[in-house]
């Protein structure tokens, strides 16, 4: 690897440790011999590294002084805005880049609002070819082609509405999003690219400003969308505690969650003949939540006393014999013998 290729890994690497809080808590470095070993490579490497991330305003070189890093929150502007983005985890990195993005519309749509009003035709022209070109790109193109791309758009259309200070602010932007590259220009490009730029190739032909502010952001806020949360998703919402869960108890009909206890302490009644169509380890928590049930004995889970001269009435339940109170089935009375 080529000399400048090295110090510009190794000042990504250390970027990326001091992103992800792999440092020291104090944020100093150590020595530049121990620097070296730690990134295998010579310690002129790690001095020229370590200059170009003072340089960017990450880290602290003071002589007779260790290098220090700068904390996180102090050391962020627009154009470190990738030291933010290496934990896509982290919820700050997902509100930061929102904020870009935001900010990235607002810069677009004012910079083409001032072209459809005061540029003249070839300019709009000039423009327009880059449309195409920007569609193009999104159609067959990687990603960074079509970043590349959008990002002329927008320095072109600073030019053409005569703004020099636009012109710094897009250089920054454009710094901004090649810091965070490795993870957002995979997600650059497709319909949604397409779309937005062709709706603008159509406004600037016909120099329609009220359509361009009606219209443009909420197709560059969809296509923005999709590239954070294919990023970093969106965190979900946590259930409600007072949604009720229904759950199904042995007996009965479903409880909710929060009643659970009290129905449980409360059993519903049995059906009659139900037991005989449940299974042991039911039968057993039906004796378990019914004190009758030890009292009197399953086999005296039946239908109440029929009238004598109901049918089968002659076929009783004989409370008197062994078998009507241990719970085995019990014994039923024959009608005596008629003449």
């Amino acid at each position: 690897m080529e000399r400048g290729g090295l110090v510009a890994y190794v000042e990504a690497q250390i970027e990326r440790d001091i992103a992800l809080g792999r440092l020291h808590p104090s944020g100093q470095f150590g020595s530049e011999a121990k620097l070296a070993r730690r990134y295998e490579v010579c310690r002129g490497t790690i001095r020229e590294a370590l200059r170009r991330l003072a340089a960017r305003g990450l880290v602290v070189q003071r002589s007779g002084r260790k290098t220090r890093a700068v904390a996180l929150d102090e050391s962020l502007t627009l154009e470190n805005l990738g030291l933010a983005l290496h934990d896509a985890s982290n919820p700050d990195a997902r509100w930061l880049l929102e904020g870009y993005f935001s900010l990235k519309r607002q810069v677009l749509v004012e910079l083409l609002a001032d072209c459809c009003a005061r540029a003249s035709d070839l300019d709009l022209d000039r423009l327009g070819s880059t449309c195409f070109q920007l569609q193009d790109a999104a159609r067959w193109e990687s990603g960074a082609t079509c970043a590349q791309v959008e990002f002329e758009l927008l320095r072109q259309a600073a030019r053409v509405a005569a703004r020099p200070g636009h012109v710094l602010l897009v250089q920054s932007l454009q710094r901004a999003f090649l810091g965070g590259a490795a993870q957002l220009l995979p997600l650059m490009g497709g319909e949604a690219l397409r779309e937005w730029v062709f709706r603008v190739t159509a406004i600037l032909h016909e120099r329609d400003v009220q359509a361009l502010q009606n219209e443009l952001p909420a197709l560059l806020k969809a296509r923005d969308e999709r590239v954070l949360n294919a990023f970093a998703p969106a965190p979900q919402e946590p259930a409600s505690p007072e949604a009720p869960c229904a759950q199904e108890v042995h007996f009965g009909a479903p409880v909710a969650a929060t009643g659970q206890d009290e129905a449980l302490e409360t059993p519903p009644s049995i059906e009659e003949g139900a037991i005989g169509r449940l299974t042991p380890a039911a039968q057993d928590a039906t004796q378990e939540a019914h004190p009758c049930g030890e009292e009197h004995g399953l086999g005296h889970l039946a239908p109440a006393v029929e009238p004598d001269d109901a049918p089968g009435a002659q076929f009783r339940v004989d409370e008197s014999s062994p078998g009507g109170r241990d719970g085995r089935p019990p014994i039923p009375s024959l009608p005596p013998d008629t003449p």
